[in-house]
């Protein structure tokens, strides 16, 4: 690649001075400064999660489904005198609900970059609202399969155009921050989920898994809500050619008073920039994403993306189906399970306070080794069949979810940071994307690998899951780069000399005199 000219090298300096106060007066605040000074862009970054929330409660909803008898009933088959769900539907509705998430992350790229971030939401609750309601009358495991396809859309589509308009409204100092809220938003979900079904597991009528479905019509109600009342995202309406309506959107997401000059010369610039270094002149394309500018950017991205499942996802998210599979009764599961997610949910938490102090790339690598640990905890008790050991595996596979924050929340901060800013709205969709492609692939498998009348193999899912996140810690620890602190320029330029991940915390721009 060749070397910047010394113009370009003066543009980025001037690009990143601004990029530097985006959000901000003084370079030297802090996170937590920065945070305390944006109360507004804190609110809409809650809102802008309401994606993964869903996708958190959709995905322990149907785990939980498969554990009532009031849902084996209605959609199992009799074996041996008592109602079992086959392998091959488990397999099959987790798959397509993967499938159709990684089919709307991708619409959402095209759609996001033509009409805008916020026309997203909006696309996302129509579908979200017909999805339910197709969950709610189903009779039949093909319609409740029809339902869930049409519901992952949205999420696919919520969790996306999320990740990106997050992205692009944060100041630098708060960004990494701001995306890792994305676990927390899956945690809360995933809690909301056990809340409403773990009292109906023992009723034997379909209102016992119907009130789980009708709760989740507060989601697309949630993302109308939104709509109407976020800004476009500036990075947008500048990229369409629109300033006067990026300035408008500035001053909504600043506090009151803010002379947004600088942040909208920030944001022109780097388009322009980003512009002027790209061969195509006008519009990004998903191809440029595989280009030998971007492909390590790409890899990067889709490592971020394939964490979670490389670190048990889908086993934990079937966490409740397996434990009481496992002989555990479902007081019991309940109980490990709700205490399991609020690690998760404390661990999202600690994980805030910790990236601006340690960064997104060593709390990764601690999360993913911490996993490996609690796998193998779960493998050698999955050796024995004593009551304790069965206890010991539904303990270790709480454990696991103390991974989650500083696995997940830093993985998705690091990959809505590494994309050009012309082509983010689009990395975002291929990103999320390959994740539920990925998804649907273990979701494929787990149920075969763990069900008494598959592979059943128990607690020794451990070891399975001990080669994957041991893969992880080492892609992270040589492609992975660190992005704390880190302005979109300076991450451009970083990536134009093509540093080693190793070496992006320690780097500084040498100025020529």
């Amino acid at each position: 690649m060749s070397p910047r000219t010394d113009h370009e090298k003066a543009t980025i300096e001037h690009l990143d001075d601004a990029v530097r106060t985006y959000g901000s007066d003084e370079e030297s605040k802090s996170a937590w400064q920065t945070l305390k000074g944006n109360p507004k862009i804190i609110a809409l970054c809650f809102f802008a999660n309401v994606g993964p929330l869903m996708y958190g409660f959709d995905n322990l909803a149907t785990s939980l489904c498969l554990s009532m008898p009031a849902f084996e009933l209605q959609f199992g088959e009799m074996v041996d005198g008592s109602p079992v769900i086959a392998a091959w539907w488990q397999s099959v509705w987790n798959a397509m609900g993967q499938i159709g998430t990684m089919l709307g992350a991708v619409a959402v790229g095209f759609i996001a970059d033509r009409f805008g971030r916020r026309v997203c939401f909006a696309v996302s609750a129509v579908f979200s609202a017909a999805g339910i309601a197709v969950l709610y009358i189903c009779t039949t495991p093909g319609i409740f399969l029809a339902g869930k396809t049409i519901n992952a859309l949205s999420l696919g589509m919520a969790i996306s155009a999320g990740q990106t308009y997050v992205a692009e409204i944060t100041p630098v100092a708060m960004r990494g921050i701001a995306l890792s809220g994305f676990t927390f938003s899956m945690n809360l979900g995933y809690m909301i989920a056990a809340s409403v079904a773990f009292k109906r597991l023992t009723i034997m009528d379909a209102s016992a898994y119907r009130v789980l479905f009708a709760a989740a019509w507060a989601w697309p109600g949630l993302m109308l809500l939104l709509f109407s009342i976020i800004p476009e995202s500036p990075f947008h309406l500048v990229r369409q050619g629109s300033p006067d309506k990026a300035r408008k959107a500035l001053i909504q997401l600043s506090p009151k008073g803010t002379d947004v000059t600088t942040q909208l010369t920030a944001i022109e610039w780097l388009v322009e920039d980003e512009r002027s270094l790209a061969s195509e002149a006008q519009s990004a394309s998903f191809l440029e994403l595989f280009s030998k500018d971007n492909i390590r950017r790409t890899r990067i991205i889709i490592y971020c993306n394939a964490l979670n499942q490389m670190i048990g996802a889908t086993f934990i998210g079937n966490g409740p189906y397996f434990l009481i599979s496992a002989g555990l009764p479902s007081s019991s599961t309940g109980m490990l399970v709700e205490i399991g997610i609020a690690f998760a949910i404390c661990s999202s938490i600690i994980t805030w306070f910790l990236i601006p102090r340690t960064g997104n790339r060593t709390l990764m690598l601690w999360g993913t080794a911490g996993s490996a640990l609690f796998f193998i905890i779960i493998g050698v008790s999955g050796c024995f069949y004593t009551k304790a050991a069965k206890w010991t595996t539904g303990i270790g596979l709480q454990l696991i979810w103390w991974s989650i924050g500083p696995c997940i929340g830093p993985a998705m901060s690091v990959a809505g940071q590494v994309s050009q800013a012309r082509l983010r709205a689009k990395s975002q969709s291929l990103g999320f994307g390959f994740n539920y492609f990925f998804s649907a692939v273990w979701n494929v498998c787990v149920p075969y690998m763990f069900n008494t009348d598959q592979g059943n193999l128990g607690g020794k899912m451990g070891f399975v899951y001990l080669a994957t996140a041991v893969i992880a810690w080492v892609a992270i620890f040589f492609d992975v780069p660190e992005t704390k602190g880190r302005s979109f320029a300076e991450l451009d330029e970083m990536f134009q000399e093509g540093l080693p991940a190793r070496r992006f915390e320690a780097w500084r721009r040498e100025v020529d005199e």
